[in-house]
């Protein structure tokens, strides 16, 4: 029998005091049954193995590889940290793994519990579903009085206690009631609820252990999660939780940016001479993970069938990464799960257009048009830029007109720099001054704003996703001498003080993408 770690902390429901907290949680709720949750809410727990502290939290899938979480359910990524599944039949800890990978919200405030969603990097059968997301039209189902479900899997926090379904019925409250009834300002982004007229009572170990995380579905959507904290209780039957349609945009981006190797989340291809692909990322501490120019330990083959490369993300809506492929004819492919294969010409290829021989520059940018689907920007000999729209089966819109940056002789970019939840753009001069374009949402740009100069040094510049794990995206930069540097978005406009990841070691890779 699995045993928890620690001893089992007080599960106490503190009182709401005084005659307006009485008005203001209504009517004596009465006793009722609640047993049954959606198919896409799941238990999780985490542990570490070093300290012996544990979080056990409720999740919400959202793909085969991503579940929606909260950020201090997780004890780290070391190898001493656990991650551990449940069934969902006995509610019982079942196996687990170790080096959790998960993308935390970068405003998330652990006091405030302003910002606190995350994605836990993940296998989930196809079988449990996902959730429709709110959005910000839906503004009656965020109404002041409006009636809304708390689903979750909560427990005890004993030795080898199981974890059990929990529903109640709740009302949502207004800001001005939130802060009357939390004490303190209620964050952005955030809003709170009480139990509803005539609703069952809550038992203490419903409001505690497995808490974080929660569902509030209204109207068959999933409109916020709970911010209990992981460690903490719901106090006096006022739960506060996260809009999802504050955050919908950062959700569907991380829903669908998915890396080859799905257990990572941020990585870019580099080919060596011998025409074998690395996926190149970084380990827990930060370090480069392989990479190296050996002829050894590499990816797959790089087929002669192609003259570009890079990863897509999930455009076909499976849960795992695509790779983009062009040929020297100017057709272009997605290819599913090319991890499956030794050669990326022996793996299956879905067809998305042709005359790509015309652009000098493409793009994976993720989701530029704000429809939660992918996005490839390209760029023609003449300098216009053009918008390949994702569609949700897998293939291409028509193109739009963009802009013309003629005159930039880099662009990269992979999802939101800026901080805004929406994907961005930098693009390099001929002087060697690199610009951010923010991305409106729709697929355009706002005006652009100076970055910084003296990137005229880098022969090669590329969007990495998240590759030092801290919830913000990347941009590697590589020298002629094949030092490698990380800059990580500071959400200000710019990037902090470049990481040197290697000083040669990327001499000899021929494209990097």
């Amino acid at each position: 029998m699995w045993m928890m770690r620690g001893g089992g902390r007080a599960l106490t429901t503190v009182a709401a005091a005084g005659a307006v907290l009485a008005g203001l949680l209504g009517s004596a709720p009465q006793a009722q049954a609640a047993t049954t949750v959606p198919s896409w809410l799941i238990p999780l727990y985490y542990a570490d193995d070093a300290d012996g502290s544990h979080r056990a939290c409720t999740g919400i899938t959202l793909s085969k590889t991503r579940t929606l979480a909260t950020p201090d359910c997780f004890t780290g990524r070391s190898d001493a940290d656990m991650e551990w599944d449940y069934s969902l039949q006995s509610g019982q800890l079942s196996g687990g793994s170790s080096s959790p990978r998960y993308r935390s919200h970068p405003k998330y405030d652990t006091n405030t519990r302003q910002g606190a969603v995350a994605v836990a990097v993940r296998q989930t059968p196809s079988s449990y579903g996902k959730p429709v997301l709110a959005s910000s039209s839906d503004t009656a189902l965020y109404a002041a009085g409006a009636k809304a479900t708390f689903y979750s899997w909560a427990g005890f926090d004993l030795d080898g206690a199981p974890r059990a379904r929990h529903s109640e019925q709740v009302v949502l409250k207004s800001g001005a009631d939130c802060t009357t009834l939390l004490g303190r300002t209620l964050p952005s982004g955030t809003l709170c609820t009480v139990p509803a007229p005539g609703a069952a009572p809550v038992a203490d170990d419903d409001q505690c252990f497995g808490d974080a995380g929660g569902a509030l579905v209204g109207a068959g959507k999933l409109i916020a999660v709970s911010a209990t904290k992981a460690t903490g209780c719901v106090r006096g039957g006022v739960r506060l939780y996260t809009r999802i349609s504050s955050y919908r945009a950062t959700i569907t981006d991380w829903t669908r940016d998915v890396d080859l190797d799905v257990r990572i989340s941020g990585s870019v291809l580099a080919r060596e001479p011998s025409d074998e692909i690395d996926l190149c990322t970084t380990n827990a501490q930060g370090k480069l993970a392989g990479c190296y120019v050996d002829d050894a330990g590499s990816m797959l083959d790089w087929d002669d069938d192609f003259n570009y490369l890079t990863e897509l993300g999930d455009m076909g809506g499976d849960g795992k990464g695509d790779l983009l492929a062009r040929t020297p004819g100017g057709t272009l492919y997605r290819i599913p799960n090319p991890l499956d294969y030794m050669e990326v010409g022996d793996a299956p290829r879905v067809k998305l257009g042709t005359g790509w021989s015309q652009y000098n520059k493409i793009v994976a940018a993720r989701d530029l048009s704000g429809d939660g689907l992918p996005d490839i920007l390209a760029r023609d000999t003449s300098g216009v830029v053009w918008l390949h729209r994702g569609k949700s089966d897998g293939s291409l819109a028509g193109r739009t007109k963009v802009t013309t940056w003629k005159t930039y002789t880099a662009i990269a970019g992979r999802g939101d720099l800026s901080g805004d939840g929406r994907a961005d753009i930098v693009a390099r001069d001929s002087a060697g001054v690199l610009w951010l374009y923010r991305g409106n949402g729709k697929g355009g740009f706002e005006p652009r704003t100076k970055i910084g100069s003296g990137w005229g040094k880098y022969n090669a510049i590329v969007g990495s996703g998240d590759m030092d794990h801290n919830g913000r995206q990347d941009i590697l930069a590589r020298t002629s001498a094949g030092a490698v540097y990380l800059y990580n978005a500071n959400h200000t406009g710019g990037f902090s003080a470049p990481k040197k990841l290697a000083d040669t070691r990327w001499k000899k890779y021929s494209k990097i993408s």
